[in-house]
Order: C-alpha cells, then sequence, then structure tokens
C-alpha cells in the first residue's frame, strides 16, 4: 500500500513540475488526465481544497499497474557506467571526434537498441495474442536514426533555449519477421496489425512517437 500511495504522490508532483509534458496525450503520467484529475480539487464551502477521494482510488489503481525501473551510474569524463537494479551493467561513450574515447556505443545507439529489443519483446506478445496466433520465429532489423545536432550545439548558452529540439528527428528502416508457422500465409493484413499494434504498445516507440520523432518503420514478412 505504501508503493501505491508513493507512486500517486509521485504522479500528482510530475504533473504540478511538468504540465506541458503530463498533459500531452501520449504521455505516460498523463494517463490520470481527463474528468478525473478536473476534479483534483475539491472546492468546499469552507475555501479549503481537498484532494478529491475519487481522484485518489484513481491514482491508486493505477499506480496499482504501474513497472518500475531503475538504474545507478557514475560519470567519468566521457564515459557512464551503470548498474540496473536488476544486475545488468551498461556503459557508454561517445566519439573520440566529440572529445571522447569511444570506448562504449554513444547514448543515442542506446536508445535505437533500446526500440529494437522492445520492438522484439512486444511483437512476441501481440503476434501470440492475435486470432489467428503469429507465432515469431525471428526478427532481422535494420534501422537508422538523425537528429539535428544544432539541438545540443547551438551557442550561445544563455537563458534561452536551442530554437531547434534536439530530439531524434526520424527513425527509419525495416522490420523483417519470420514466423514460425510452415505454409501458413500470413496476409498484408496480419502483418500491419502486427506491426501498428506493436509500436502502439512499445514503451520505447511510443516514448518516440510522444516526442515528435516521426517513426518510418516498414514491416515486412520474412
Amino acid at each position: 500500500a505504501s508503493m501505491v500511495m508513493r507512486a500517486a504522490a509521485f504522479s500528482r508532483v510530475c504533473r504540478r513540475a511538468f504540465p506541458a509534458i503530463t498533459n500531452h496525450p501520449h504521455s505516460m503520467l498523463a494517463c490520470s488526465s481527463g474528468p478525473s484529475s478536473d476534479r483534483l480539487f475539491s472546492s468546499h464551502d469552507n475555501g479549503e481544497q481537498l484532494f478529491s477521494s475519487s481522484t485518489m482510488v484513481n491514482e491508486e489503481e493505477e499506480a496499482s499497474h504501474r513497472k518500475y525501473y531503475a538504474i545507478s551510474g557514475t560519470g567519468q569524463r566521457s564515459t557512464v557506467k551503470m548498474e540496473t537494479n536488476t544486475g545488468h551493467n551498461l556503459q557508454t561513450d561517445v566519439p573520440k571526434k566529440m572529445g571522447g574515447g569511444d570506448s562504449a556505443p554513444q547514448p543515442v545507439e542506446h536508445l535505437l537498441a533500446a526500440l529494437l529489443g522492445c520492438t522484439q519483446a512486444t511483437a512476441i506478445y501481440v503476434g501470440r495474442t492475435m486470432n489467428p496466433r503469429l507465432i515469431i520465429d525471428k526478427i532481422d532489423f535494420d534501422v537508422e536514426a538523425y537528429r539535428d545536432e544544432r539541438g545540443a550545439l547551438e551557442i550561445p548558452i544563455i537563458d534561452k533555449l536551442p530554437t531547434i529540439p534536439a530530439r531524434l528527428q526520424c527513425v527509419s528502416g525495416t522490420v523483417r519477421v519470420h514466423f514460425k508457422q510452415k505454409g501458413v500465409q500470413v496476409s498484408e493484413e496480419q502483418l500491419r496489425i502486427l506491426g501498428e499494434q506493436t509500436e502502439a504498445r512499445c514503451p520505447i516507440a511510443n516514448m518516440m512517437h510522444a516526442s515528435g520523432c516521426v517513426m518510418d518503420i516498414q514491416w515486412v514478412n520474412g
């Protein structure tokens, strides 16, 4: 119960601190927005503002379905070494031309790797729960992305933020799906549903969509 209450409180803090993000229709922090959050406070005759009990119940219900992630790390020069709460180690670096040591993948390469891994896991789930079921043998990924470097490097650095977003602007490529069912023809419609549902349910793809990044991924039958 204490975890649920802490999660609900965290959600309220985030909505107050980052209204532009949490009010975004695709924001994970916006999932309590709408009619219930409009009643976040109930005005009583005595002028006091109290949390709506119905909103608290909704937030507790939402919090009970959350999956949490945690990671700790230490950065030295251009390298960061990290450990997840599940016991796995990660490391990032940047190329030598950017002042780094090129000892590990760049952070954005980790982001793309996360997209591929998330897509793989989500597609397997989506496929096996479709009707009829699509049992995936393997998926071949060929993906590239670009961003406008001015978003990160624009100078002078003053109180005005860069006019160009630093995020990825486009991710494109091919997802080639190989199915286990021998002799079973997977239709274009089934493949479309698989790709569409996977991109909607994959947390990484969903976050990229919400940022404004163009996702131009073609799903093809292997």
